[in-house]
């Protein structure tokens, strides 16, 4: 399903700042349009040397989606652990085995957890990240069409990859793909990106791992982290009226290169304004990294 990923000349383009990320606004004046290739270099160089074929056996992931409508506190609405189950070398590919548990919540209280099975491949020669497709991976809309459709479908989709088994979980090397890919124009996707923001520091590792007594084995529990924030706007016909529509999504991401593999990409945001009855909300999604454990040696 990942195919084969090729290390790519862009990594050698650095451009990240130093200065503090501040948020993309969400303000009708765009500003300037920022290349494709910026946004590329910039999630490439975020992204660092990772290399996908390091997912050792039992490494696990747990994540959870947090939803903010309007002024209101944010409200995890998913929650998902992952767990590589198996690991088999084979003469061209490495195939990893996750075993998923996953809640999402529906009509104010959590469902009962769903487990199931998952499978991935991925070419041994695999190097850090995939090039950049040629067309879009998130066609379509940035953000779903409303508030109820948001709280019902959970954002299923861009949670994560959709695999084979035809279910969806959290997958950073994925979500770095679209992101690659999110303002190359092609014949169905018109599309702008503005603002680009970067920075770099340190921080602490997610709250199930700075919480144990002696921070999962992090030096002075501190991880470094690179962030990336662009805005997105597109434009496209509407599929119930036909008309011409602008929408903008807001996105932000953070990776540290001192974590495993799986838990890479630890925050991924993304926001927008969403109709409701008789005017739009402003509502940003998250997906955060929770806890990790490295796996076998």
């Amino acid at each position: 399903m990942i195919g084969a990923l090729r290390r790519s000349a862009m990594l050698g383009l650095l451009i990240v700042a130093t200065s503090c990320l501040k948020p993309p606004s969400m303000s009708d004046n765009n500003g300037p349009e920022v290349p494709a290739d910026d946004v590329q270099k910039a999630v490439l160089v975020a992204w660092d040397s990772a290399d996908f074929n390091s997912i050792k056996l039992n490494e696990f992931l747990y994540v959870e989606q947090d939803q903010k409508i309007s002024t209101l506190e944010p409200k995890v609405v998913y929650k998902e652990a992952s767990k590589i189950i198996a690991r088999t070398v084979k003469a061209d590919t490495i195939d990893y085995k996750f075993l998923v548990r996953s809640q999402a919540m529906e009509n104010g209280s959590f469902k009962p957890v769903t487990s199931y099975e998952d499978n991935i491949s991925a070419a041994k020669t695999t190097p850090s990240v995939m090039a950049p497709p040629t067309t879009s991976a998130i066609q379509g809309k940035g953000l779903p069409g409303s508030v109820d459709e948001l709280q019902k479908s959970m954002a299923n989709g861009t949670v994560g990859v959709r695999s084979g088994t035809g279910t969806s979980h959290f997958l950073g090397v994925l979500m770095v793909q679209n992101m690659l890919s999110a303002c190359v124009k092609s014949e169905n996707w018109d599309v702008t990106c503005h603002n680009l923001k970067t920075s770099e520091g340190v921080m602490s590792p997610p709250t199930g791992v700075s919480g144990q007594q002696d921070c999962g084995g992090i030096p002075n529990c501190q991880i470094r982290y690179k962030k990336v924030a662009f805005d997105l706007v597109v434009n496209f016909k509407d599929a119930d009226t036909g008309d011409a529509r602008t929408e903008k999504v807001v996105y932000e991401m953070t990776f540290s290169p001192d974590v495993p593999y799986l838990s890479r990409l630890t925050e991924f945001c993304y926001q927008g304004m969403v109709p409701t009855f008789s005017q739009k909300v402003l509502v940003k999604i998250c997906n955060r990294v929770q806890n990790f454990e490295p796996g076998d040696n």
